[in-house]
């Protein structure tokens, strides 16, 4: 008996290995089905064009030079094009020369004025060259810098003023360089996460990195590329918690329970985000002017963006992490339940599951709520301060977004408990039946001795 249950799960195993396969499979057939047609390129606004038009004026002005002077300067053509560069490098504060700059007490001591800095470039081309640049500063604009100061730099090259055989450069102070603060801070948190959680940790970074992985070198390649938004990312979704869960746990009831109750859950958010928005007549264009018109403009220029979906992917993608956390620990708690009471059936796994998600429930769906609402604390400063009407509030474009992604989150997460916890039951309930486990014994008396 024994042995065939070992059988029979060997083959339950191959028989989820296989539907995971198939799911991942179908994902991607479906997602490269979705992908839009090649635009046909618009060419009055293409980059193109636009790269035609200048240089058909840059003729025009040579033939004119030209037909004036009888002569062209030479490197005239592409002076502008290719003589001219711009980058940015890091660079360090050798000395202050000059400090024109006061403490303003009405904007918390903002450092307002300018300094005359003597800088080494320490990256790119110009590597160990020493210039001079003015650091203006603002109340808007506050990058004090001191000697040893790390600085990004925006470097303009002019290799039509050449000295020694080098260009001339020109530099502008953009920001404080804080490379090696997050190096150093991402290093620290693998470390914590390593020492503590051990091989679980470091598989979970793994998890991690794929998942970075997959949203910078896959989502948004295939986003410019037209693949339509939601449904691509519902898939990559779903593919990122197959992958990171099996990782994490290998393939076994509890983790098929933890994907099927994470797909399930993003899904509903996704689905309810899609309804909210539609009736609220939101599509993501108005949400940021600047960033949307960039992408309108794009747009124009050929890419194929799909603008209207952005908004749902981003919920999608927001709540995945919550919804994974609270489907693995309503399966992981589940399973271990019917290992220690192999006993319990269906009826009261199930139970314990709503039980055990119901106390998660709270405490994660404040963690959605609030961190949506810390990264609106300045608006909502804004709106407090300028004390706006609440009709204009609540139907303001703002105010909505921030409401429908954190509901939307919510929902997809308190879902998720009762779907992980009916399917976590219903692979786990029958289990012992099929295992044929004996009841445990109690010891038998010790004969006595006549």
């Amino acid at each position: 008996m024994k042995k065939r249950f070992q059988n029979l799960k060997n083959a339950k195993t191959w028989i989820a290995a296989a539907i995971v396969i198939a799911i991942v499979a179908a994902g991607v057939w479906l997602a490269f089905g979705l992908r839009k047609p090649m635009a046909k390129y618009n060419a009055d606004r293409s980059d193109a064009a636009q790269v035609y038009f200048e240089y058909l004026a840059h003729a025009a002005d040579s033939n004119r030079i030209l037909f004036e002077t009888g002569t062209l300067p030479e490197g005239y053509a592409d002076r502008d094009n290719a003589l001219k560069t711009t980058s940015y490098a890091h660079a360090t504060v050798l000395e202050v020369l000059s400090d024109d700059s006061h403490k303003d007490p009405q904007t918390e001591n903002v450092h307002v004025g300018s300094q005359r800095l003597l800088v080494e470039i320490t990256t790119g081309e110009h590597k160990g060259r020493r210039v001079e640049l003015t650091n203006y500063m603002s109340k808007l604009f506050d990058k004090h810098a001191e000697t040893g100061t790390s600085l990004l730099v925006y470097v303009l090259t002019d290799r039509t003023n050449m000295t020694d055989g080098l260009p001339a450069i020109s530099l502008s102070v953009m920001n404080y360089n804080r490379t090696w603060l997050l190096f150093g801070l991402a290093a620290l948190f693998l470390l914590v996460t390593a020492l503590v959680g051990g091989k679980v940790g470091l598989r979970s970074i793994l998890g991690l990195a794929l998942t970075l992985a997959a949203v910078c070198f896959i989502l948004v390649p295939a986003l410019l590329r037209g693949f339509y938004a939601i449904p691509f990312t519902l898939i990559l979704c779903a593919l990122v918690t197959v992958v990171c869960f099996l990782l994490l746990d290998g393939l076994s009831r509890k983790t098929l329970s933890a994907i099927l109750g994470t797909v399930a859950g993003f899904s509903v958010a996704c689905v309810f985000a899609w309804i909210a928005s539609r009736i609220a007549h939101l599509d993501g264009l108005e949400y940021n002017v600047a960033e949307t018109d960039t992408l309108i403009q794009a747009k124009f220029q050929g890419t194929l963006i799909n603008i209207r979906g952005l908004f749902v992917s981003g919920i999608i993608i927001s709540a995945l992490g919550a919804v994974m956390d609270v489907s693995m620990s309503i399966s992981s708690s589940i399973n271990e339940l019917k290992t220690v009471n192999p006993d319990m059936g269906f009826s009261a796994l199930f139970k314990s599951g709503m039980r055990i998600g119901r106390d998660a429930i709270g405490t994660m769906t404040n963690t959605l709520i609030l961190a949506f609402t810390g990264g609106a604390l300045v608006n909502l400063l804004l709106i407090k301060y300028y004390n706006w009407d609440w009709k204009a509030i609540l139907s303001g474009d703002y105010i909505t977004h921030e409401v429908i992604t954190g509901i939307s989150g919510s929902i997809g997460l308190i879902l998720a408990v009762p779907l992980t916890a009916l399917i976590a039951a219903a692979l786990c309930g029958r289990a012992h039946a099929l295992s044929g486990a004996k009841q445990p014994v109690a010891d038998k008396p010790a004969r006595q001795k006549n």
